[in-house]
Parts: C-alpha cells; structure tokens; sequence
C-alpha cells in the first residue's frame, strides 16, 4: 500500500533540515544520490534522544528509471528538495507519473513553474498531483496572493516584495544564475519581457522603507495569470548590497555579471562559503513578504506575512503540504500551487508566522523607480 512519505536530497543542507524538523512527528524515508551523506544522515536524526524516529535511508540516483519506481512502491508523496532544475526534477516527476506518486518540490523559478503547468494534463490522467514551490520563496508569497484575493475580490493588479536572509549554498547558485538571464513580468495579461533590477520598489517591511529590485525570475506571475484574478503581476525581492551594485546599468561589475563571469566567486561572497546558516543564525532570523493588490478604480489592499528563517519557514511548509497530500485520500491528479493543499497553514498553521494587513497607505511607505548606474 502506498501510504508513505519520500524526502529526497537528505544530502543536501535543505533537505536534511527538513528531514531533521520531520523526524519527531512524521516518520518517513531519506533518499539520495550520495551513500555517505544519506546513511550519515539517517544515523545521526536516528540516534538523538526524545520522540525522533530513525529515517530509513535509500540511495538512488536519476539514472535507471525501473528501479526508482520499485524504490516507490510505497510511497505516496515524493517531496524532492535536491533540486528543481530539469535534470533532477523531469526524471522523477516522470517515473511519479508512472507509478502513481504524488510529487511536490521546493523549486519556484519561472522556467520550473512553466514545465510543471506544461505537464498538467499528464498529471490529470495520471491522477497524480504536482506541487512545486513548497518553499518561503514561493509558498509564503503564494499565501499573501491568495489572502489579498479573498480580501480584495475585484483586484487586478498584484506586487509581491520578499526579504529574507541566510541562503543555502544551492539557494545562492540559483539567485545568481537567475541575475545575468532576462526574465518576465505580467502586463495586461500578458508577458513582458523584463531584466532583473530594472526597477526599484520601496516598501515597507515592517521596520522602514527599504528597497527591492524587480525580480522578473520569479514564477508567481505565471501562476496568478493563469489561475488567479490577477492580470499585471511584478515581483520584487531585497537583494545583497553586493549583488545591488552588479546589476546597475552601465557597470563593469554588471557587464561581467551579464556574460556569466565570476558567478563562483559570488556565490561564495554570499554564503561565506558554507552549505547553509548556522543554527544560531536561523534561530535569530525573520523573513517577510509584501504584498499590495490593487482594483482597476484604486482601491487598494496591503499586508505583510513575517515568517521565521525563510529556511524553518520551507521545512515546516514543505512537511505541512506534505502531510495535507498523505491524509486527504483520494485527490484529483493536475498542477496545484501550495495553497491550493495547504490553504490556510501556510499562514496558520506554521509556528512564528504573523500576518498583518496594512490599513493606511502612508504606512506601506511605497514608491517605484527606474534603476538607474552611479
């Protein structure tokens, strides 16, 4: 019977954090490719004192597809926190299909948000549901869209602003890469093509106005325009000061950016070369996301979602969805966003998210502008 949850990449920062903050309450198996790093793994979350439970380990790589699938026979949801990028989420999504395992990652960029919807269909026939984006980057700004839709009905407009901290070392690469490829925002209902920073939005996070840049790699917009109220969509996020400057027009720093130069050596400025935050900084961390949705005669509704580390916040929003997948039974197979399983939780149902609406203008401290170089 298949009744049990696969966590794949326990070789990984991210996943072995999420497997650690699952062991007490939700038993599972811990996959990956690397045999030391899974066996270390389910060793050390086995051998803690308390309620932990031990992780059964599984090592398999992408390569042979038959016998992933028997390595699923039992599985019911397969959460994969290696990595969204083509080569490791298409052959698992592929052999999920084929043996009825329903799939969620952590993955929210817009080329991944694109190849899930493109497998809908598949997903429908299958009966198998597809969830990406069960992470803060995605889940949190997801759960802010969908509140500010169900306070403000007839809004048409939407901009989400993220600010967080304390990238892993594989959030870093991703950041990066996405900062020298043109990317895409939603106008009209429609796709506009757009570069990263190109525009500047001031917001308030809760502590003063502060500046994001536009972040058109993102794939809420995707999503809403498909299966939102929303027609103009743009997405923001708070970068390092380090990679503010790479992407001012006209700079050296930013040309090189552009044609794929240096990228190593800041990703490395940007993690202080570890795999991920120490527990002390995760402890000490928040992460929030902005969010202003707006009626085509004006009205406007704001509100802010404050979040523990964007880390804590992925696990216990990954395991939620994960959970929502395993007990609800029967489910109809297609692409879902996080919301759609978790509803509420997202915001309810994760210890030491706040929510908080905006109710004057002035207090969102808002203003846009035009990147411009020194």
């Amino acid at each position: 019977m298949k009744s049990r949850l696969l966590i794949y990449g326990v070789d990984t920062w991210q996943g072995a954090l999420i497997s650690r903050r699952a062991a007490a309450s939700l038993p599972h198996i811990g996959a990956g490719r690397e045999i030391a790093r899974v066996a270390g793994h389910a060793n050390e979350t086995g051998a803690g004192e308390g309620e932990n439970r031990p992780v059964e380990p599984r090592i398999f790589g992408l390569g042979d597809r038959t016998r992933i699938a028997s390595l699923l026979d039992d599985v019911s949801v397969l959460l994969n926190c290696a990595s969204s990028d083509a080569g490791t989420a298409a052959p698992l999504i592929d052999v999920c299909l084929e043996t009825g395992t329903h799939y969620l990652d952590l993955g929210g960029d817009r080329a991944h948000i694109a190849a899930l919807l493109a497998r809908h269909d598949e997903a429908v026939k299958a009966g198998v549901v597809l969830v990406p984006g069960a992470s803060f980057d995605f889940a949190a700004a997801n759960a802010v869209a969908a509140r500010l839709a169900t306070i403000l009905p007839t809004a048409r407009g939407l901009m989400l602003a993220v600010k967080r901290s304390g990238r892993s070392a594989a959030e870093a690469r991703a950041l990066v890469a996405a900062l020298h490829l043109p990317g895409e925002t939603i106008r009209n209902g429609q796709l506009t093509p757009a570069e990263p920073g190109a525009r500047v939005l001031n917001c308030d996070f809760g502590q003063g106005a502060e500046a994001a840049q536009l972040a058109p790699w993102r794939g809420e917009g995707l999503v809403w325009r498909r299966r939102g109220p929303y027609s103009t969509i743009e997405t923001y996020e708070v970068l390092p000061p380090v990679l503010v400057r790479l992407l001012k027009r006209g700079s050296l720093a930013g040309a090189m950016l552009r044609r794929g130069w240096g990228l190593k050596r800041i990703e490395r400025r940007l993690t202080r070369g570890r795999e991920g935050p120490t527990d002390a900084e995760l402890a000490r961390s928040r992460a929030t996301v902005w969010g202003e949705a707006r009626t085509p005669d004006g009205k406007v509704a704001r509100a802010r979602l404050e979040t523990p580390a964007a880390a804590i916040y992925t696990a216990d929003a990954a395991l939620l969805i994960a959970r929502a997948l395993m007990e609800s039974g029967a489910r109809e197979g297609g692409f879902y966003l996080p919301s759609d399983i978790a509803g509420a939780g997202l915001v309810e149902g994760i210890e030491g998210v706040v929510w908080r609406e905006i109710a004057e203008a002035a207090e969102a401290g808002l203003d846009v502008s035009v990147m411009v170089g020194d």
